[in-house]
C-alpha cells in the first residue's frame, strides 16, 4: 500500500475513480463508499477462497508424495524378494 498527504475540495461531495482499462467515472461520495466496500468485500472473499484452494493444493501434493514413497519403497521390497529368491534358486 502507497499512503500519501493530499488537499481535497469536499465541496463538490463528487469524486472520480478510475476503474481501469481507461474508464473513469463520477460517483457522488455515498455510491463512491458503497462501490468500493462492495469491491474491498468480494476481494476479502477471493482471497479466503485462494487461502483455501492452496491448503487443498498442499494436502493434494503431500498425498501424492506419500504415495509416490510407497509405491518406491513397494517396489524396492519386490526386487529385495527376487534377488533373495533368485540367490536360494542359484545355491
Amino acid at each position: 500500500m502507497i499512503f500519501t498527504k493530499a488537499e481535497v475540495d469536499c465541496s463538490s461531495g463528487i469524486v472520480n475513480l478510475w476503474l481501469g482499462a481507461n474508464v473513469m467515472l463520477e460517483y457522488t461520495y455515498d455510491e463512491a463508499i458503497d462501490l468500493l466496500s462492495s469491491k474491498e468485500q468480494a476481494a476479502k472473499k477471493g482471497y479466503e477462497e485462494v487461502i483455501q484452494d492452496l491448503s487443498f493444493t498442499r494436502n493434494q501434493i503431500i498425498t501424492a508424495e506419500v504415495n509416490i514413497s510407497r509405491i518406491y519403497n513397494w517396489d524396492v521390497r519386490k526386487k529385495r524378494t527376487q534377488r533373495a529368491v533368485e540367490d536360494a534358486k542359484a545355491k
